[in-house]
């Protein structure tokens, strides 16, 4: 794993030198329509770099907030105006080439359903759903002004976050990569169970919110 973050980051470095923010605006966008494109090396990459000097913090910032941001969108927008059905038969034939599957768009609706706008600042940190948020959110007809901030503000905590560790590691960002190669069992563990946590915080708090629903007769279905 370690070697593979290597590599990218090496790749990474040489898109960021010879472009420069723009390139980082392209690798954010992408990364958020195919999925297979890992861009998280990049971001802290970038941030490295600006604790160089080479580049500048704030802008590396708004360009990869911005190519994430419009990347979602372009995916909103086709969800918006294909619709369900032409979104479904675009997954069956080249959802491969997007990583997304029919069962991660049928897995993406439920969770839409159950918990609306939600889905989609949670997704952001789960790279695979992603896509498949941004394309529900179309499909459903969520509104704009909510799918949005919800892009931006997860975006936003996600391009600090990785953006921040690299600046403030620094040159440290090699040594980081050792302790991934031999904490990996570890740290796939520990990332499944705070997802599984993470999962059973949201259902529980959604039962809390139905419970007084589910008390009232008034608002019982027949």
């Amino acid at each position: 794993m370690a070697e593979i973050i290597n590599q990218l980051a090496e790749f990474f470095e040489h898109i960021i030198l010879t472009f420069g923010y723009a390139g980082i605006f392209t690798m954010t966008l992408a990364e958020n329509i195919f999925t297979p494109i890992p861009s998280e090396p990049l971001m802290p990459l970038s941030g490295i770099l600006a604790a160089k000097g080479e580049l500048d913090l704030l802008l590396v910032c708004i360009a990869a907030l911005a190519g994430a941001t419009f990347g979602s969108l372009i995916l909103y927008a086709v969800g918006w105006w294909l619709g369900e059905p032409a979104v479904r038969v675009l997954v069956r034939r080249w959802g491969l080439y997007f990583g997304v599957t029919e069962s991660l768009l049928d897995r993406g609706i439920v969770l839409f359903n159950r918990y609306g706008g939600w889905v989609i600042f949670i997704g952001r940190f789960l790279p695979m759903m992603r896509p498949v948020t941004a394309l529900v959110a179309g499909m459903t007809g969520l509104k704009l002004y909510v799918f949005l901030p919800a892009t931006i503000l997860s975006t936003g905590l996600v391009t600090v976050i990785y953006v921040g560790a690299g600046y403030i590691l620094g040159e440290n960002w090699r040594t980081l990569l050792g302790w991934i190669d031999n904490l990996e069992p570890f740290l796939l563990v520990s990332s499944a169970v705070a997802l599984i946590a993470a999962g059973v915080f949201i259902v529980n708090r959604w039962l809390r919110q139905r419970q007084p629903l589910l008390r009232n007769p008034l608002s019982a279905e027949d």
